[in-house]
C-alpha cells in the first residue's frame, strides 16, 4: 500500500500547505522510501529554499528526512531532531493497518536555544557568510511546548485522513 492510496497527492498537499498555513513552516509528506510525496509552496525562511535548491546542499534535507522517518518507524512515534544546518525538523509516522506507509511533518524553524551554523551554510551554499547571517533573522524560533502543539495537530489531522 502506498500513501496515494490513502489520499491523492492533492489531498497529502493539503496537508502541507496547512501546516505552513497554521504555523509558518514547511510542510511536508514522504513515502516510505523518504520520496516527496507533496510540501508547503511557501518557505519558512529564506535559506530553506537555498539548500534544497542546490545539487549537494539538498543532502542536509534528505539526510535528516532518512533519519527521521527510519526512527519513527521503528518507534511507531513522532521523532524531532536538528538537520546540518542547525534548523529543527520533524516527523510523524503514517501507519495504516500496521504497514508503514511515510511521514507527514515539518521543517524550517529553530529551537529556541538552537543556533543555525552560518559558516556551514554559507560554505555549503557558496555564499558569504554576512547573507546567512541577514537571513537568519527570519527564522521563526519555537520553543519545545510550542513544537509539541504542532507536532499534536499533524497527528490529528493523520488520524482524521486515515479513520476515513
Amino acid at each position: 500500500m502506498e500513501l496515494v492510496d490513502v489520499l491523492p497527492v492533492e489531498g497529502w498537499k493539503d496537508l502541507a500547505e496547512d501546516v505552513h498555513d497554521r504555523f509558518g513552516i514547511n510542510g511536508g509528506v514522504n513515502d516510505k522510501e523518504s520520496f516527496l510525496v507533496a510540501a508547503s509552496s511557501r518557505w519558512a525562511n529564506q535559506i530553506c529554499p537555498k539548500v534544497k535548491g542546490g545539487e549537494e546542499s539538498r543532502a542536509i534535507c534528505a539526510a535528516v528526512q532518512q533519519y527521521l522517518a527510519k526512527l519513527a518507524r521503528e518507534k511507531k512515534e513522532p521523532a524531532v531532531a536538528e538537520c546540518d544546518a542547525g534548523l529543527t525538523k520533524f516527523v510523524v509516522p503514517i501507519f495504516y493497518k500496521d504497514e508503514f506507509l511515510g511521514t507527514a511533518g515539518g521543517c524550517g524553524i529553530l529551537a529556541e536555544n538552537g543556533e543555525i551554523d552560518t559558516f556551514y551554510v554559507a560554505k555549503v551554499l557558496d555564499l558569504g557568510e554576512e547573507k546567512v547571517e541577514k537571513w537568519i533573522g527570519g527564522v521563526k524560533k519555537f520553543s519545545q511546548a510550542e513544537l509539541g502543539r504542532i507536532i499534536a495537530y499533524v497527528e490529528k489531522r493523520l488520524e482524521e485522513i486515515l479513520s476515513k
